[in-house]
């Protein structure tokens, strides 16, 4: 009679729902209240969809709010650093005296240059040069500075031609921060650099293009998308303007495991994108003595008529339809993918449970009836 009252008090403990239990089964997924988040579950069979093949590539990101800066004019501008190299022939204003010939003290006409200290330009706009005076550089290009410089030494020097060269000051640079292995100003040139460019002069990504986030900032505007979209040459490759700020940061995508898989755990993407099969590849796949083949399950938020839904994708790995559904659904960033538990699970545990309260030969006679 004691061993009958033990059976008995065990199989109504297996009966309700205090039996612990590892996680729920497909038919407790599949039997959720009506509404979450007030709106209702919708449940979609993966094997039942009709996915297009993936595409070779992902198309790019539109272009930001602001197209290509105009090409900069090649004008001197505040802040630039201007070098002037001034030639002459026989004597000179800023050389030494021409040299003379060997058992002669005449001068022979020689050529000399001589270059003047580089200066940056400031607000005034003027650069001072000896025996010329204040020269006004800002606005004008560096043809232009020459022109005047020899004008303004014609009579003073015999022949003297300028060479006027600019570095272009902190006016017309850029900045790229962040994530970059060479973080710092940039300078821009008449080459037109694109944002392209700039992430290339930076050194590139510290980490992989599809765990970076690119920045641009322009006048106030900021765009924003993953570096991995960013397409050489396109519309998104924007030319840059000075004074335009670049930043990468990294942001790495991931998909949440959890259920009767070898693996729960947040998974990072580690690839431009995932399928489902792959996804489900990387965590280990469900439990041969515990997972429920038919009960895989992605919870994903959709977007429709601007309205997050809620949506259960359902896969039954049972249906050889399901693996080739499976290589073309992709997953997205904070999915999470879920493996029930079999309903023989719950069997088990009593099962367990029972061996551990009572006699084997019990048991065994229990199995038996």
């Amino acid at each position: 009679m004691r061993h009958l009252a033990i059976t008995v008090s065990l199989l109504a403990l297996a009966g309700c729902a205090s039996l612990p239990s590892g996680g729920p089964t497909m038919g407790q997924v599949l039997r959720p209240a009506t509404e979450t988040l007030g709106a209702p579950i919708r449940v979609v069979a993966v094997e039942a969809m009709r996915l297009p093949p993936l595409p070779a590539g992902e198309a790019p990101d539109p272009a930001p709010p602001f197209g290509d800066a105009p090409e900069l004019s090649g004008r001197i501008a505040p802040g630039d650093i201007v070098g002037i190299t001034i030639f002459e022939v026989g004597v000179s204003l800023f050389g030494n005296a021409a040299a003379a010939a060997p058992g002669s003290t005449s001068p022979m006409p020689a050529a000399a240059g001589q270059s003047l200290p580089a200066r940056p330009i400031g607000g005034d706009g003027l650069i001072s040069v000896p025996y010329a005076g204040d020269i006004r550089v800002v606005g004008r290009t560096p043809r232009d500075v020459e022109a005047a410089i020899e004008a303004r030494l014609k009579g003073r020097s015999q022949a003297a031609q300028a060479i006027v060269s600019v570095t272009p000051g902190p006016t017309r640079a850029i900045i790229v921060s962040g994530d970059v292995r060479q973080p710092g100003r940039q300078p821009l040139s008449l080459a037109g650099e694109r944002l392209s460019d700039a992430i290339a002069g930076a050194g590139g990504p510290a980490q992989r293009r599809a765990d970076t986030i690119v920045r641009i900032t322009r006048d106030g505007v900021t765009a924003s998308r993953r570096l991995d979209r960013l397409v050489v040459g396109s519309a998104a490759d924007v030319r840059l303007a000075p004074g335009d700020r670049i930043e990468l940061v990294r942001e790495a995508r991931s998909f949440t495991v959890l259920g009767a898989t070898r693996t729960v755990a947040e998974v990072p993407f580690e690839a431009d994108r995932v399928t489902l099969a792959e996804a489900i590849a990387r965590a280990g796949g469900p439990l041969d003595d515990r997972a429920d083949a038919r009960g895989v399950f992605l919870f994903r938020f959709e977007v429709e008529n601007g309205v997050e839904v809620p949506v259960i994708y359902r896969l039954d790995l049972i249906n050889p339809q399901a693996y080739f559904a499976a290589q073309r659904f992709l997953m997205r960033e904070k999915d999470v993918l879920f493996v029930a538990n079999a309903r023989a699970n719950s069997v088990q545990r009593f099962l367990t449970l029972l061996n551990l309260l009572s006699s084997p030969a019990l048991g065994a006679a229990v199995l038996t009836r």
